[in-house]
């Protein structure tokens, strides 16, 4: 091979070699091209978001709201008010309720407990009783326990009546109402009335049914596919919830929903109005949550969209409902 032929290889290879780098180059000119173009547009997308979270309160008269359920603290049982009546029913599904009432060590109280007769069942054969169960403030009821000594009465009458004397000590004595011994198919509606001298005042509590998301940014969000809801109590429990589709959330779930119409401040206002089913700038979007294990605590509510965006809220009191 001659000089001159081995000159045109290492021009040719060097050709190849210049041509190779200059389309290096020109792939990598277009990747940082594209990844830059992709990171002014993810930079553009949070810039044009933002949200704020706002919660929806309703009153929940204090009647009706259940102590939180951690014994010794709470047995989940509703408050009793000497002269009111209350209305219950046993059931398969929901075999005993509990009431409390405050009293001062050395009292006396009167529980009289009407039976409503409804249901092919009730009051029908000797299983067929209903119950009652007295617990001194340092215990309480659960399935299946019973009170001590003479804190209790079973009945197949259609009224049954009894004084209790409260001497136990001071505080809140809860009893339950159920069929002892009763079968799985027994149930019963009644009504319990209790008499004493102190009455708590009724009062009516806040609570949080809802949270609102408003889109205060000029991103439309038409897939939020990716977004995390996540609920902290205290300082010490945060719970990451799971979405889900049903309108009515689960335990440990959150759900969402578009409405056309929705209300802000009392008003009724027109909601998704603009390309239905997308999120647009101004637009409301319903949050319902639903924890487990939740105990009238105080707390926080993180959203962060699928973006990357967040916003916090605290709450008092949830409904929890």
């Amino acid at each position: 091979m001659g000089p001159s032929i081995a000159a045109l290889i290492v021009i040719s290879v060097l050709l190849t070699a210049v041509v190779v780098m200059f389309r290096a180059t020109q792939i990598g000119a277009t990747l940082m091209a594209n990844a830059t173009r992709a990171n002014a547009e993810r930079v553009a997308d949070v810039a044009n978001t933002s949200f704020e979270i706002t919660s929806v309160s309703t009153t929940t008269d204090w009647y009706e709201q259940a102590e939180p359920v951690n014994p010794p603290g709470g047995y989940g049982c509703k408050p009793i008010v000497s002269g009111i009546e209350r209305t219950g029913e046993v059931t398969p599904a929901d075999p005993y309720q509990c009431y409390w009432l405050d009293a001062n060590d050395g009292e006396s109280a009167t529980i009289k407990v009407t039976r409503i007769f409804q249901g092919e069942l009730f009051n029908r054969g000797t299983s067929n009783r209903i119950s009652l169960d007295l617990f001194d403030p340092s215990s309480g009821p659960t399935s299946g326990n019973t009170a001590s000594g003479s804190y209790f009465f079973d009945s197949y009458a259609p009224v049954h009546e009894k004084n209790f004397l409260l001497n136990k000590g001071s505080g809140k004595y809860r009893f339950k109402i159920w069929s002892y011994g009763g079968s799985a198919t027994d149930h019963g509606a009644y009504y319990v009335l209790v008499t004493k001298g102190n009455n708590p005042p009724l009062v009516s509590v806040d609570c949080v049914e809802s949270f609102q998301i408003t889109n205060n940014g000029s991103k439309s969000f038409s897939n939020l596919a990716g977004m995390d809801v996540i609920v902290s109590i205290g300082t010490t429990t945060m719970t990451r919830l799971t979405e889900t589709l049903s309108e009515t959330p689960g335990p440990n779930e959150w759900s969402k929903s578009l409405p056309a119409t929705t209300t802000v401040d009392g008003i009724l206002i027109n909601n998704d109005v603009y390309e239905k089913g997308i999120l647009n700038t101004d637009e409301l979007l319903e949050l319902r949550i639903k924890l487990v294990g939740y105990t009238s605590e105080s707390g926080t509510i993180t959203v962060v969209l699928p973006n990357g965006v967040s916003s916090t809220k605290t709450f008092d009191l949830l409904c929890n409902n």
